[in-house]
């Protein structure tokens, strides 16, 4: 967290970049995603989708629900702003 905080407090790339390079080693050794490598799918024999061939966000959001939030495990505020947000993006609250 000082590094962080010094980041933050002078602005510094630098520190930043200390922060980020501490921080990303903790990761590493303690969870599962640190662990993980992705290799680039060209490794493989496949190339990238283009993105003329994926389906664009309007379309996904659709099929957004929170039907499984209930208000035991959401506050009515929480409830009420993902209802709003969900209807803006035509997605079903």
């Amino acid at each position: 967290i000082a590094k962080l905080q010094e980041a933050a407090k002078s602005n510094s790339r630098t520190a930043y970049a200390s922060f980020a390079a501490l921080h990303n080693s903790l990761v590493k050794a303690s969870s599962l995603r640190g662990q993980l490598d992705f290799k680039p799918p060209r490794q493989y024999g496949r190339s990238a989708i283009p993105l003329e061939a994926v389906e664009p966000a309007s379309e996904i959001v659709k099929r957004f629900r929170t039907g499984a939030m209930s208000y035991g495990s959401i506050s009515m505020e929480a409830h009420t702003t993902l209802a709003i947000a969900l209807n803006r993006m035509g997605g079903f609250s």
